[in-house]
């Protein structure tokens, strides 16, 4: 069966990453910019360099994503600073990073999203830096190493919102991810619900359809801050149509006999299902719809503190 993955993939050539590169360091250089209090300048900056320079192709490639109902989009080698040693605590100082910040919010806005955070993970802040916190040993998050993280989206446990709504109180449309290091070469694998649908028998996709099911806070959340959902679907169809997906196989639970034999028949078919293994590189940025993707990251071993993994993730509407 072929696979129903969506996936659009680019590369900047040498030239024009470099050109890009110049433009927007010097740019970034004029004051201090911060992620959070200065997103829409730094947004500004990035935008306005990527529309004069990446090629036609790329730019109407990254223009129409959202609008084709793509699944995911690949866009490599572009520009890199000198980046600090990983912030494996999680945090560091996101001053040194206007360069990457302006891309990343560039192309997000490029994209026609908004950046947004929420209040019950990262401290609130915008960009998440996902690193091997060795505070998060043992646990399923994105801080985490030495645990596999399983197919899921990310926070299920919260409402699809309706179109125009504050993206804040709602399950995030969409993942994006700058890559800074992965000298560990740990694959990010994407699935398409689409193929995981297509290989569910009618009664299964129906009881995973009724509101039957709890989802709780993934590991990475404050659970203090936020409740399960309850009486829920893991399966629906949205107003565009298409399938859409809350879950997280920690979190996830059926309350009725036929949610939990529903939801082992939906546990028994995701190894089946075909994926897309990334190996992401630094200056590689992807973006993946977060509704009708699953992903996963597999357990593994990081470099020391000052080179081991480092992705840079923002939600996106």
């Amino acid at each position: 069966m072929t696979s129903l993955l969506q996936f659009a993939r680019y590369r900047v050539e040498d030239g024009v990453r470099d050109l890009l590169g110049k433009e927007i360091s010097a740019r970034v250089s004029e004051t201090s910019l911060e992620s959070d209090l200065d997103d829409a300048i730094l947004a500004g900056i990035g935008a306005y360099a990527l529309r004069r320079h990446l090629p036609g192709d790329i730019l109407q490639g990254i223009q129409v994503f959202t609008a084709a109902g793509s699944h995911a989009l690949l866009l490599s080698n572009l520009p890199m600073q000198e980046f600090p040693p990983t912030p494996v605590s999680g945090f560091g100082d996101e001053t040194e990073l206007a360069a990457t910040n302006a891309i990343h919010l560039g192309l997000i806005r490029i994209l026609g999203c908004t950046p947004f955070a929420v209040r019950y993970e990262n401290d609130g802040r915008l960009v998440r830096n996902v690193v091997p916190n060795p505070a998060a040993s043992g646990t399923t998050s994105s801080w985490g190493a030495d645990s596999e993280f399983f197919w899921h989206t990310d926070n299920p446990h919260q409402p699809f919102g309706p179109p125009g709504s504050d993206p804040r109180l709602y399950t995030p449309p969409y993942l994006t991810f700058y890559a800074v290091r992965n000298e560990e070469r740990v694959p990010t694998e994407i699935a398409a619900l689409d193929d995981v649908v297509v290989r569910l028998d009618e009664e299964t996709r129906l009881g995973l359809t009724a509101a039957e099911f709890e989802i709780g806070a993934p590991d990475s959340n404050d659970r203090e801050a936020t409740g399960p959902l309850v009486r829920t679907e893991v399966l629906e169809i949205g107003p565009d149509g298409r399938h859409r997906a809350r879950y997280d196989r920690g979190t996830t639970v059926g309350v009725t006999d036929a949610a939990k034999r529903a939801l082992e028949r939906w546990c028994a078919v995701l190894p089946t299902v075909p994926s897309a293994e990334l190996v992401l590189e630094t200056g590689d940025f992807m973006i993946f719809d977060n509704r009708r993707v699953l992903h996963r990251r597999k357990a593994f071993t990081p470099r020391p503190h000052v080179r081991a993994r480092w992705l840079r993730r923002c939600y996106a509407a």
